[in-house]
C-alpha cells in the first residue's frame, strides 16, 4: 500500500488550537511547487483515510493548476488551484483547493481547502471548510505528504 511507503516522521497535535498555530506557523506555500501526487491524512473531525491509500493528484498545465482526490479505483473531488491571502489571519499566504468548478456532485462544490508548507514541496498542512450559505464553516485539518 502506498501509505506504508511515507516518509513523513512528523506527530501532528490533535487540538484544533495548536493545529491552528502550526497553520499559521508555516510557511507561504508556492502554487507552483504543489503538484504530483500526495497521501492525504485527515488530523481531525473524519478520521484517517492514510491506510486507504486517500490521495490527491495536482497537475499543471500552463498556468492552470488542478487536480482531483482519489482511492484505488474510485476518484472523485475536482478541484482547480489558486492563491489565497488571509487578513483575518494576519494576511497569511495560502493555497486554495476550489471545488465548485466543473464535474463535481452539488454537495462537493462548497469545499474549500487551504493549505500552508511545513517542508518545501513535500509536507503541506491544511484546512478543509465548507461553504454553508456564503459562511466559510471549519471542517478541520488534514497533512499533504508528496509521495510521487
Amino acid at each position: 500500500m502506498i501509505a506504508g511507503n511515507t516518509v513523513n516522521k512528523m506527530q501532528f497535535p490533535w487540538s484544533y488550537k495548536k493545529l491552528h498555530q502550526l497553520f499559521l506557523d508555516a510557511s507561504d506555500p508556492d502554487i507552483d511547487d504543489v503538484q504530483g501526487e500526495f497521501i492525504v491524512d485527515m488530523l481531525s473531525f473524519l478520521p484517517s483515510m492514510k491506510w486507504l491509500s486517500h490521495r490527491k493528484i495536482i497537475t499543471h498545465d500552463g498556468s492552470r493548476h488542478c487536480g482531483h482526490n482519489t482511492l484505488p479505483g474510485f476518484t472523485w473531488g475536482r478541484f482547480a488551484l489558486t492563491g489565497k491571502t488571509f487578513k483575518k489571519w494576519g494576511s497569511v499566504k495560502t493555497v486554495m483547493f476550489n471545488y465548485d468548478p466543473g464535474k463535481n456532485f452539488f454537495l462537493l462544490k462548497n469545499i474549500r481547502d487551504y493549505i500552508r508548507c511545513i517542508e518545501e514541496k513535500k509536507l503541506y498542512i491544511g484546512k478543509f471548510y465548507y461553504q454553508f450559505f456564503g459562511y466559510p464553516l471549519l471542517i478541520g485539518y488534514f497533512s499533504l505528504e508528496k509521495i510521487k
